[in-house]
């Protein structure tokens, strides 16, 4: 036998065993993509006006820009932000200046993209590539988190240096990588302060990494104290101030009861948390202890936010936290469905329950979507601008969308209801606003609604003022509509 043809024999007996592993990553890949893809398709098609969080954050990094250029008073722009408002509302307010609401909505899909892509490099180095894909598309598949991803908030970008938290503590090797992760640590619990419930998690979940993951986890909780100590003693008494009116102090915003808070959790997250329950007892089953313990530590801190809102009665961003508890179960919910695909004849319940999850941001991200539209507020305010101060119970969208109008300032009713019944009356009798635009249903806080009862009785008494439009709907529930009254 010749040398040529020796090596045509060998040949052709490697390069079968060769070929099967890449072509199955392409697909891996090809299906990593249409995943990714298919999210993108269900953020983009979500459209509304600006959200009040976002025209918020966007109005006050405006207001930071200007003063740090041009040296114009401040204000109370930023306070009693859930963040710094330095840091993700300038970044907003950059965004807004370049390519307007769809650039600063593009990049928190751009940070939920990320986040899969984290938790898709974490559980492929822990488990392999199939645990990878399938946890990027849990964490994908889920209505709170398309619906993050669309929306320019603190949270996109918050969740997303969570998830590089944990790539980078479960992933990486040596110390540098360590401070790097007290960085990650640090950025994130600053831009939003309730990240900082999870700091803890992130830097345990290096532990199972064993003795230098405890290691690398001190010196990733050195730097991140270090930082934090840092940013307290330069700004330690409006950091106190905004920590405690938005976290450790809060007070219900919207109040609701334990069992409606429960039950809108039950609808985003139980087929979630009966596939995590599955993975946990396989865990078990596997007799890793290290696995079931990071595991465990997982799903339970995805609970975290929730059950802290059902105990506050808080639904203000409730549905937007779970997010947050989507993006933790996403890694065990990874390994424990890889592991069901492994067994005769499971892959095909486990692409039906992938399927299932495709089916509910369908419907939920909608749904979660449909905050009032300000536009007919917009369109009648540009018919006849008039010049003075404005005040609405929807003022950061209204200001937002009509900040180009010369002449016109606003104030939130908010603060004047604040203020009490006889300055409310004092208001309108000393005939203090060009317009006031109102909502006639609740604002879902009895005090809120009592004060509103008071300012719209001095209007309809008042000589000064008469309704410019007649009342036109503010959203699809009956009895629900805008009322715009002008001073003569």
């Amino acid at each position: 036998m010749t040398a040529t043809a020796l090596m045509r024999s060998e040949a052709s007996q490697i390069t079968p065993p060769v070929r099967p592993p890449m072509s199955r990553e392409r697909k891996q890949w090809l299906l990593l993509a249409l995943v990714l893809a298919y999210g993108v398709a269900l953020a983009v098609r979500l459209r509304n006006t600006a959200f009040i969080d976002e025209a918020l954050y966007i109005n006050a990094g405006n207001a930071y820009l200007d003063h740090w250029v041009n040296g114009r008073p401040l204000g109370d722009a930023g306070a009693f932000f859930s963040g710094m408002p330095a840091l993700y509302p300038v970044l907003a307010a950059l965004l807004d200046s370049v390519g307007g609401l769809y650039l600063v909505r593009l990049f928190s899909l751009v940070c939920v993209l990320g986040t899969a892509m984290a938790l898709y490099g974490t559980a492929r180095h822990l488990w392999g590539r199939r645990a990878g894909l399938l946890a990027a598309a849990t964490f994908m598949l889920s209505g709170p988190v398309i619906f993050t991803g669309w929306l320019g908030t603190f949270d996109a970008l918050v969740i997303f240096l969570l998830a590089l938290g944990l790539w980078v503590g479960l992933t990486r090797r040596g110390y540098p990588s360590a401070v790097v992760l007290g960085g990650v640590l640090t950025l994130a619990a600053l831009t939003k302060y309730t990240a900082g419930i999870f700091v803890p998690v992130v830097l345990a979940a290096t532990l199972v990494l064993g003795f230098l993951g405890a290691r690398r986890a001190l010196v990733a909780a050195g730097v991140t104290l270090g930082l934090l100590a840092t940013a307290w003693a330069l700004w330690g008494e409006s950091l106190a101030r905004d920590v405690a009116f938005t976290t450790t102090a809060r007070q219900a915003l919207s109040p609701t009861t334990t069992g409606a808070l429960l039950a809108l959790a039950g609808e985003h997250l139980i087929f979630l948390l009966l596939l995590a329950a599955v993975s946990l007892m396989l865990m078990f089953r596997a007799g890793d202890r290290r696995l079931l313990l990071l595991g465990s530590g997982l799903v339970l801190a995805s609970m975290a936010l929730p059950v802290g809102q059902m105990i506050l009665g808080e639904a203000v961003s409730f549905e937007k936290h779970l997010a947050y508890s989507v993006m933790l179960l996403a890694l065990p919910i990874g390994w424990g469905l890889a592991r069901i695909s492994r067994y005769p004849l499971m892959v095909t319940p486990v692409v039906m329950a992938v399927l299932i999850m495709a089916l509910f941001p369908l419907v939920r991200a909608d749904t979660m979507y449909r905050w009032t539209n300000v536009r007919s507020v917009v369109t009648a305010i540009e018919s006849d601008p008039q010049g003075g101060l404005y005040i609405s119970s929807a003022t950061d969208a209204l200001d937002y969308h009509t900040r180009d109008l010369p002449g016109i300032a606003w104030e939130t009713t908010f603060e004047l209801y604040f203020e009490g019944e006889d300055r409310i009356r004092a208001a309108v009798g000393d005939e203090r606003y060009q317009t006031v635009i109102l909502r006639s249903s609740s604002v879902g806080d009895p005090d809120q609604d009592a004060a509103q009862a008071v300012f719209l009785d001095a209007l309809e008494e008042s000589t000064a003022y008469a309704l410019a439009f007649e009342p036109f709907p503010a959203s699809s529930t009956p009895g629900d509509n805008w009322l715009i009254y002008t001073r003569d």
